[in-house]
Order: C-alpha cells, then sequence, then structure tokens
C-alpha cells in the first residue's frame, strides 16, 4: 500500500480500501494500522486514530479539530517511559510540504505537551517525500522553546522525527518492534549530525 500511495496510484488506492474517502484519509488510516502492527497490536488503534469510521470500520473523513493526525498512547514500560507518540502524516510535496506542514505539526505538539503536562510526549512526520528543508525545520526544533499563552508557560524543545514511507516499509518488513524503534529515534534525536546527513545516517542506514 505505501508503495501505491509514493506512486500515487489513487484509483488503485480506493479500490483496494474504500470509495467513501479521499487518499490522504486513506493514507492516515494504513498509517493507523500499520502503526498497530508496530506496536506489537497493543492500545486502542481506533480511538487514537483522528478518523470519522464507517460501520465496516473503513475510513470516511478526517476529524476536524486541530489536533494531530494519530495520538498513540503508550503505557510505560522497561524499554520507554509513559508518553504519546503523536503521528503526522502528508502527502504534500516539494515546496507545498514545507508551506503546509512546518507550523501545524510543531504546534500539535507544543500545544499538545502544554495542554496534558506529557514532556515525554513527541512527534513523528511520515511522508512519501521529505522536503530537505522541512528535515531542517524539525531537527532544529530540538532547541526551539515552544511558548503558552502570555509565555507564562514553556517547552524547552520540540521532539519531532521525520520517517519517509520507504523507512516505514523497510520497518514493517523486517518485523522492528515499537521497543527498538523508541530507542533508535532517540538516538536520532540527540545525536549531533548535520542536517545535510542527518537522515541518510542516524535513520536510513540504522534501519538498513
Amino acid at each position: 500500500m505505501f508503495g501505491k500511495f509514493e506512486r500515487r496510484e489513487d484509483n488503485a488506492i480506493r479500490q483496494t480500501v474504500t470509495n467513501n474517502a479521499d487518499v490522504p484519509t486513506i493514507f492516515e488510516y494504513v498509517l493507523g494500522i500499520a502503526w498497530y502492527l508496530i506496536s506489537d497490536r497493543k492500545g486502542d488503534v481506533l480511538s487514537y486514530m483522528n478518523l470519522s469510521l464507517e460501520a465496516d470500520l473503513l475510513p470516511r473523513t478526517h476529524a476536524q479539530g486541530g489536533n494531530a493526525d494519530i495520538e498513540y498512547v503508550y503505557p510505560q514500560t522497561a524499554a520507554y517511559p509513559a508518553h504519546t507518540l503523536l503521528i503526522e502524516a502528508t502527502l504534500a510535496d516539494n515546496s507545498n510540504q514545507r508551506r503546509m506542514e512546518m507550523e501545524p505539526v510543531s504546534r500539535h505538539l507544543g500545544e499538545y505537551i502544554l495542554s496534558s503536562g506529557d514532556r515525554n510526549a513527541y512527534c513523528v512526520f511520515v511522508s512519501t517525500f521529505l522536503h530537505r528543508n522541512v528535515i531542517s525545520d524539525f531537527r532544529h526544533r530540538k532547541t526551539y522553546p515552544y511558548y503558552g499563552e502570555n509565555y507564562e508557560t514553556a517547552v524547552e524543545g520540540l521532539k519531532i522525527l521525520p520517517l519517509a514511507t520507504a523507512e516505514l516499509q523497510m520497518i514493517l518488513c523486517r518485523e522492528v518492534n515499537y521497543d527498538k524503534l523508541y530507542t533508535l529515534f532517540e538516538s536520532a534525536y540527540q545525536s549531533d549530525e548535520p542536517v545535510p546527513t542527518w537522515y541518510s545516517r542516524e535513520m536510513i542506514r540504522k534501519l538498513s
């Protein structure tokens, strides 16, 4: 399915899943199911997806409300602390991705942390294409204070990790579970690798 999204085989995607939703909504739906598999089928995935579903549990529309596309809740384990993972999905590419996604993604994460108090929350941004300046922007959010109203509260740095569907397919094919993925993401986030080589060395190479 992710290969079909990369090639924008929209008719084939609708025929495989449903004709009652647009392709970006189906992308979020398939991504939610993929993350459920990565998470060893743990958690209430239907409640985590910000979608309206038909009676047959197929997607209908993306629910509005200014939240992340998927909010996956993880209880504490030996591998990681209790936290929420916000997953943002887009099929936008080139300059459209930079224009449409950089501000909303950081805002969703910042507002979520401020409203929930979950300082362990972070975001994974998934797309079929990663614009170089989107990667750069998200990497620099690591040192970016996100302020609440009137500067009364702030989040000192936002953890946002870009992930291409090509690497997501690798994760699924190699059955990398979330315990391992969390450790890899944390290592990539803390890395001082320069932006031009960060994704290839910290994400692609370590998933290969």
